[in-house]
């Protein structure tokens, strides 16, 4: 069966483009971006013009969404009047002249303020994470057959990261939270589909880890065993079973859904699968490149915001993940990962090798572990008078020795 699959182009930059349903696509509307099957065999390519024929071969080939060129309108110009006449203003004094005060020159340095890097905008995974809830729960709950919506939110979360200017080369601040398991699908989905980014993976292999992380862990919605905020290997043993069932449940879930790659299944199924066979359901080690990138991510953010382990912090969940580079994951991978995610989040307290306690305000590119720090107080707990920034690039006998919260 055929699967969605809608190429962005060579450049992955900007475009005047919208993702929209079959069902709203019209006579007219024109195609933005080849639309593929599987085997990238090309059904409508860039700047088709929609019939009412193609419409309907592409539901036959159960395409659900395509891109197409979204219409602006000019601007209405605007009419030119005559200008009016304007009577000259009646002839004033002249004042007399003042000497001009000197200015004292502003010796004060710019004040830094706090810059965090986040892949998305705050209003934006808000609504998408909200989305995803609301179709995965209407699928496990209400049995309905709209879980293909999720093909949908992949490909904007994909479109709206490509919008972003040299959006691999920059370092994320990912920060401790809530065991919510919707925004935990999203986190997992934003990092892996940076990771394929940056690891130069081609657009299918993208849409694949972007749709699958976002479904990776629909079978914990079939559990009873309490899992958030929980590290389940201090769970009863009936428990820690039944709990590592679920990937099982996930897979059983879709593997009927004829939109979803065999890849992206075997992603959902093999997502705490690892390479020393350590990992469940089934202890195997023969998992893919693909499931290894949203396996790492999972792992991180599991770590990170507490389902199904004890929470940490982010500086400790990228330690773990670091001591199981070649062994859990292949070491590019996680080289890729740590590329990426900012060891100290923005916002960030920290005590660093000086004694002195600081701010983490802002991260330097390509240095997830050297931040721009601000000094708040000495070695000796004393507050400090006006604005000392120390940036980790420049001094570098300095180091963030402790994180405080």
């Amino acid at each position: 069966m055929a699967m969605l699959h809608q190429i962005q182009n060579k450049k992955w930059g900007k475009k005047h483009m919208k993702l929209v349903t079959i069902e709203d696509l019209k006579d007219g509307d024109i195609i933005a971006n080849d639309v593929l099957l599987e085997d990238y065999t090309v059904v409508l390519g860039k700047g088709t013009v929609i019939k009412e024929q193609y419409i309907d071969k592409l539901r036959e080939l159960s395409i659900f969404t395509v891109y197409i060129e979204e219409k602006t309108q000019d601007a209405p110009k605007e009419e030119k009047k005559a200008p009016e006449r304007v009577k000259a203003p009646a002839a004033k004094p002249k004042p007399q002249e003042k000497k001009p005060e000197e200015k004292k020159p502003d010796n004060r340095r710019p004040k830094l303020s706090l810059e965090t890097v986040t892949v998305l905008r705050d209003d934006v995974e808000e609504e998408i994470r909200n989305n995803i809830k609301d179709i995965l729960e209407l699928h496990v709950y209400q049995k309905t057959k709209g879980l293909k919506k999720i093909a949908e939110t992949a490909q904007n979360i994909i479109t709206d990261i490509l919008e972003e200017d040299e959006v691999i080369e920059k370092v994320y601040d990912v920060k401790e939270r809530n065991a919510d398991i919707y925004e935990h699908s999203l986190q997992v989905c934003t990092i892996a589909t940076l990771i394929a980014l940056k690891l130069g993976l081609n657009e299918k292999q993208v849409y694949d880890i972007s749709v699958s992380a976002l479904i990776h862990d629909l079978g914990l919605r079939y559990l009873v065993v309490r899992y958030e905020d929980q590290d389940i290997n201090l769970l009863p043993a009936k428990d820690q079973e039944e709990y590592k069932k679920h990937p099982i449940y996930g897979y059983t879930a879709i593997k009927n859904e004829d939109w979803l790659s065999n890849q992206a299944k075997e992603i959902v199924m093999n997502h705490h699968e690892r390479k020393d066979c350590s990992g469940y359901p089934l202890g195997t080690d023969l998992i893919s490149r693909m499931t290894q990138i949203v396996g790492v991510c999972d792992e991180f953010d599991e770590l990170i915001c507490g389902i199904g382990k004890a929470r940490v912090r982010v500086h400790e969940a990228i330690n773990n993940i670091r001591n199981y580079s070649g062994i859990w994951y292949d070491s590019d991978i996680v080289d890729t990962f740590l590329q990426l995610i900012a060891v100290y989040p923005a916002g960030s307290q920290v005590k660093t090798n000086q004694g002195e306690t600081a701010i983490v305000m802002k991260q330097n590119p390509h240095f997830p572990e050297r931040p721009v720090l601000r000094v708040t107080h000495d070695k000796f707990g004393q507050v400090i008078n006006g604005e000392k920034i120390i940036d980790l690039i420049k001094e570098t006998k300095v180091v963030i020795q402790e994180v405080i919260k």
